[in-house]
């Protein structure tokens, strides 16, 4: 009897699981398609292939870093200059704009350089630089009374990369030039690196009196940074002549810069 009495608790005990268990399904079945928990989604992702014109495929990819994410995938080939990127189609979209920015022809600037030698004596200063205003300028501010034109030159440079050119009685200098175009709301800037340097010293035969010039090791005489407008023209710094002779220690070099955007 006691075990009909246990045997019929069991079949209770069972029955009374299924119907809650069968309970539920239904509840769960019937609540709304969002509410449910569902897999979840593969990301759609789509791949470009980018020929670039300008930029090297390498450095592009470089400076694509930071629109990076989780999903994205990058290769180049250098041979034929070709980005491929895979990623979702809005993150691909957003480094294929800046691509289009990035991959465009570099602005072709032209400088004027000249190259004044300033003196401490009364020789007279050159008739085309009498009426220079930044000559004037220059009266005012420095000690030298005298300023005649050494040398000048023409130097064609392309947006961030180095332009270098000799100059001066027996190409004695060099000048190197690296300039960064800015786009302005109103024109466009030019932001240039200026490093003037002595590359020949004057020598003297000592059997007969006779000077000429050698190759030396590299003297600094201007390193410096400056901003420009297209068509300006600027004063880049002074320095002396010759750090190794104490006779010109009463003189001084000017170095003038102009630049202009030509395309």
């Amino acid at each position: 009897m006691k075990k009909l009495k246990l045997t019929k608790r069991l079949f209770y005990l069972v029955f009374s699981l299924i119907f809650l268990a069968s309970l539920n399904w239904s509840l769960f079945a019937a609540l709304p398609q969002e509410a449910q928990p569902r897999e979840k989604e593969k990301k759609e992702l789509k791949q470009e292939v980018v020929k670039l014109q300008y930029v090297e495929a390498e450095a592009m990819g470089r400076l694509l870093v930071p629109y990076w994410g989780p999903d994205t995938r990058a290769s180049t080939d250098r041979k034929s200059n070709v980005l491929i990127i895979s990623d979702t189609p809005e993150n691909l979209s957003k480094m294929l704009e800046a691509i289009r920015k990035i991959d465009v022809k570099p602005k072709d600037v032209v400088f004027t350089v000249q190259l004044i030698i300033a003196d401490e004596g009364e020789k007279p200063t050159d008739p085309e630089l009498k009426n220079d205003p930044l000559i004037k300028e220059l009266q005012k501010l420095l000690r030298f009374g005298s300023y005649q034109l050494l040398d000048a030159a023409m130097v064609r440079a392309i947006d961030r990369q180095q332009a270098m050119t000799s100059f001066g009685p027996n190409n004695q200098f060099d000048i190197v030039l690296k300039p960064e175009v800015t786009d302005n709301q109103s024109q466009e800037n030019i932001k240039l690196n200026v490093t003037l340097r002595q590359v020949k010293s004057e020598k003297m035969v000592a059997s007969s009196n006779e000077k000429f010039w050698e190759p030396t090791s590299p003297i600094y005489l201007i390193d410096s940074t400056l901003n420009l407008k297209s068509g300006d023209r600027a004063v880049v710094g002074v320095s002396r002549m010759n750090q190794h002779s104490a006779s010109e220690t009463n003189k001084g070099l000017i170095l003038i810069i102009s630049g202009k955007i030509v395309s």
